[in-house]
């Protein structure tokens, strides 16, 4: 699991120094009017709409690592949406957002693969998006960190 900490920090890492180095950027479409919805009120875009899906799919995964019980999962095909989703602020979807979104699938796929070690698995898959967060978008970062789960040397943990 180790490895895939340094992997993924490694990714970050590439990616955020090779945007630094690109001072040319294009400018990136407007935000098509068919993918965004008024809920309450509020314009949520496609990307909004698929990374509050995944917050509420991974609380009940939480619920369940807690409990003790081994989770199966097979969220991966939709949450690679996160690669095109149409985002509120098209301008933060960039190099360094396409990298954090692979390094965080990565190691979705990872937790969705486990056999043991699952919370230590969910827990880097949640760390993925946390780094995301701290650099595109930061008000859900209170929320996310809620949903770590502490190891309790139950099967879940080998």
């Amino acid at each position: 699991m180790k490895k895939v900490l340094l992997l993924s920090a490694l990714i970050a890492i590439v990616a955020a120094c090779a945007t630094q180095g690109d001072q040319t950027q294009t400018k990136k479409d407007e935000v098509p009017h068919d993918s965004i919805t008024v809920i309450n009120g509020v314009e949520r875009s496609e990307l909004a709409l698929l990374m509050r899906k995944m917050y509420d799919e991974m609380a009940l995964v939480k619920d369940s690592l807690k409990e003790g019980h081994t989770v199966r999962t097979h969220f991966l095909e939709e949450f690679k949406r996160i690669q095109h989703a149409h985002a509120t602020e098209p301008e933060k979807i960039d190099e360094t957002y396409q990298a954090l979104a692979e390094a965080f699938l990565f190691t979705y796929e990872q937790f969705e693969v486990s056999q043991e070690k699952q919370v230590e698995a969910f827990n880097q898959m949640l760390q993925n998006c946390l780094v995301c967060h701290e650099n595109k978008c930061p008000g859900p970062v209170k929320s996310i960190k809620k949903l770590r789960v502490k190891p309790t040397g139950n099967v879940n943990q080998g």
